[in-house]
């Protein structure tokens, strides 16, 4: 079609087709940067909430350690204060240690804690300065309970076995046996059982 044109239609033609072109791009830039600058931003955001969801994704984490730690933490106390009851809890130890007995065959007659009593300091001489020894204050108290019972040799063992081996803390520390003339297989039988209870101070803390 242009053979036909003049020359100076011709660069009239050519001019006019640049400056559409020129246009055009133009307007394809004026267009498409703000588009491209959103894009941007949003990429931006996108990479912002990709982070904020690991961080958060690492708290939900440590959130659930954290409480699996404070369970186990707290199933180690209950076994605790079952190992070391508080003073309250003698009735329960009595108790418990009657029902040992009695599944071990042994008879008891008689049971009872001995109350302790506070020995005084001897007086010290105000001539005499004593050095001051700080020890660590014992989180536990001892509490002896004198059993009188009856039984044979082997459910007396068996008796003693459950005892040491309660879950709370427990020990024999003295043990008489007298044999009996009417029963040989159901001696007298005299012992101490140490019960070990948690200081009441240990408590208020």
């Amino acid at each position: 079609m242009m053979t036909n044109l003049s020359k100076v239609e011709k660069e009239k033609a050519i001019f006019f087709i640049i400056v559409t072109v020129l246009i055009i791009v133009a307007l394809i830039q004026f267009v498409t940067r703000p588009a491209i600058r959103k894009l941007g931003n949003l990429n931006r955001q996108i990479s912002e909430v990709r982070e904020n969801l690991k961080k958060s994704e690492s708290l939900i984490a440590r959130k659930s350690q954290i409480e699996n730690r404070f369970n186990s933490l707290q199933a180690k106390l209950e076994d605790f204060k079952l190992a070391l009851p508080s003073r309250s809890d003698v009735p329960d130890i009595l108790q418990n240690i009657s029902r040992l007995a009695g599944e071990s065959r042994v008879k008891i007659l008689k049971i009872e804690p001995i109350r302790l009593e506070r020995k005084s300091p001897l007086p010290i001489s105000p001539q005499v300065k004593q050095p001051v020894v700080q020890t660590p204050p014992s989180i536990y108290t001892e509490i002896p309970i004198k059993v009188e019972a009856k039984g044979g040799y082997h459910a007396l063992g068996e008796f003693a076995n459950r005892v040491e081996s309660a879950k709370n803390f427990m020990s024999i520390s003295g043990l008489e046996i007298e044999s009996n003339t009417d029963d040989m297989y159901r001696h007298n039988i005299r012992l101490s059982i140490s019960a070990y209870l948690l200081q009441e101070e240990m408590l208020r803390n």
